[in-house]
């Protein structure tokens, strides 16, 4: 009984040691965004990005009116992502802050305090954020990937999540608007994604089927060629076009070797969200 009685025990104190670990690291992350040092408190904002402890946010508040540009943007950044998280009245106080970040020289904290004034307000009218034709969906960019939220619970998914591609706006914190292109009347969505610098997709969101991501792979077989035909180091890059009925078109263009010489093409591409086929539109050189 004594031997249960000890294992119970350092049982306790393992289930205890992992459970106020991560509450220590993260308060000693929040004290040192007080630091009078920007690159402390930078480092510090950093390691708070993914963190949904209730504190952060009112953490953030004062990193607003500090020296230190990248700080900031973090900082509006981390304000935004927890919309949900902040307290009704103190909506204006953190508005208010956020507004004061718009006559800023730097486009990435200016678009990061743009994105926060829209989610915290609910006030989808702005490029920081896309919304579907009946209002029901909004699109924003969170943990580098599509944040869509249900406009009706106030509920998020992050599509793709897990992923290794990126949504095109995280890549310098720019406007969300023309990488999510919304059909004029159905509940679907274009999204814009970059693989890696090479290589960027498209992939395809819609209600009631959810997340189909065009791949490379996919796009090659309905070229009618074999993926070591690509030369990858030439870029592999498609580019939303537009809705035409159920249907999304986008463009694409690529290189194969002839010989040792690259032939640079260029073909459009759609895909029947119906369906759930791809079909080649046209294909053809890139006039030299």
């Amino acid at each position: 009984m004594r031997c249960l009685i000890l294992l119970l025990a350092s049982l306790l104190c393992l289930g205890c040691s992992k459970s106020t670990g991560p509450e220590v690291e993260i308060t000693q992350l929040l004290g040192q965004l007080k630091n009078p040092d920007a690159e402390v408190r930078l480092e510090a904002i950093r390691g708070l990005q993914t963190s949904l402890d209730p504190r952060v946010p009112e953490a953030c508040l004062p990193l607003l009116n500090l020296e230190g540009n990248s700080v900031r943007r973090l900082a509006a950044r981390a304000i935004g992502s927890r919309w949900q998280a902040i307290p009704k009245d103190r909506i204006p106080a953190y508005t208010a802050a956020l507004k004061a970040q718009l006559g800023s020289e730097h486009e990435g904290l200016v678009n990061m305090a743009r994105r926060g004034i829209a989610l915290l307000n609910r006030d989808y009218t702005n490029n920081m954020v896309s919304p579907s034709a009946n209002k029901r969906w909004v699109v924003y960019e969170r943990y580098g990937l599509p944040c869509l939220i249900d406009t009706h619970d106030e509920s998020e998914e992050i599509l793709g999540y897990g992923s290794n591609a990126s949504f095109s706006p995280a890549w310098g914190n720019t406007e969300v608007a023309s990488a999510a292109i919304w059909h004029p009347s159905k509940e679907r969505v274009a999204l814009g994604i970059l693989e890696n610098r090479k290589l960027s997709s498209v992939w395809i969101w819609v209600h009631g089927k959810g997340l189909h991501p065009i791949t490379e792979e996919e796009v090659v077989k309905c070229l009618g060629r074999k993926m070591e035909d690509i030369v990858g180091a030439m870029g592999f890059y498609t580019e939303i076009t537009g809705w035409k009925g159920d249907a999304l078109e986008f463009s694409l263009s690529y290189s194969v070797l002839k010989g040792e010489d690259p032939i640079d093409y260029e073909a459009v591409l759609q895909w029947d969200t119906s369906t759930d086929t791809l079909k080649l539109l046209s294909h053809k050189t890139t006039p030299q």
